[in-house]
């Protein structure tokens, strides 16, 4: 199993680094779709200079090394103080662009849902892209109209194919029905718990800050068995203190046909 010695936390608001602090927390979750997830930053003790860049800034980022953690428009920011020191508690939203923008939309019949998405999303004005769009394609038979959040109008556009969505730094990712190809195998050695089985029979994994994304389907190979499945959700709890310094992932195994 992996054993992270290296808790440190790179943040940037609006691409300036943040450093004036004496230490970090970051925990949140985010599961599959465009429901905005919800990221806590802690910070003990930081810098007059450095809680005035974070509270005005749009948007931050939490890295270690050179893996994105958590990135989102800033939601809130305020600071409490204690006996002997004070915290900073920064809100990140990933997606909250598209949730809180509103559209509305006629899509005539004999467009793709592909192409529907397309249009969804420069319709939003976020500067959002569709990234790929895996698995079935199927054309509208009929007119649609849209009018709403656009999070939710992009979703109900993927259901006509089954499929799902996530937002990534560089776009949006569809997911579709069934699945995608194994892109990433995790052994022993990537984790650092042995896997754990939710009420709903999905997997947990436990393991060390790396670039693990939403939607990728993944091989998990673990006290001689092998299983499949997709990464659905994600729970991030890292203090560069003595706190917990751990990532898990929730994988939605595929079923045997």
């Amino acid at each position: 199993m992996i054993n992270q010695m290296d808790r440190t936390l790179t943040i940037l608001a609006d691409g300036e680094p943040v450093t004036g602090y004496a230490r970090a927390r970051l925990f949140g979750t985010e599961r599959l779709g465009l429901y905005p997830g919800l990221f806590m930053l802690h910070l003990w003790n930081v810098a007059e200079e450095d809680y005035l860049l974070l509270s005005r800034s749009r948007e931050v980022i939490v890295m270690h090394e050179d893996v994105v953690l958590a990135s989102g428009l800033v939601s809130d920011a305020f600071r409490s103080r204690g006996k002997s020191e004070t915290e900073a508690h920064v809100a990140i939203a990933p997606g909250l662009t598209l949730w809180e923008t509103s559209i509305s939309l006629d899509v005539e019949a004999g467009v793709t849902v592909m192409e529907t998405v397309r249009r969804l999303l420069e319709a939003s004005g976020t500067g959002i892209t569709l990234l790929s769009f895996p698995g079935e394609d199927p054309v509208t038979t009929r007119g649609q109209a849209f009018y709403g959040r656009a999070a939710e109008c992009i979703e109900e556009a993927l259901g006509k194919a089954g499929a799902r969505c996530c937002l990534v730094p560089s776009g949006l990712c569809v997911v579709p029905k069934e699945g995608l190809p194994v892109s990433m195998v995790l052994t022993e050695e990537d984790l650092t718990d042995m896997p754990s089985f939710n009420c709903g029979g999905d997997m947990v994994l436990r393991t060390g800050p790396v670039g693990w994304t939403l939607g990728k389907s993944v091989e998990v190979w673990y006290g001689g068995t092998v299983n499949q499945g997709l990464i659905s959700e994600r729970l991030l709890s890292l203090d560069t203190g003595d706190g917990p310094w751990r990532i898990e992932l929730v994988v939605e195994l595929k079923q045997d046909e």
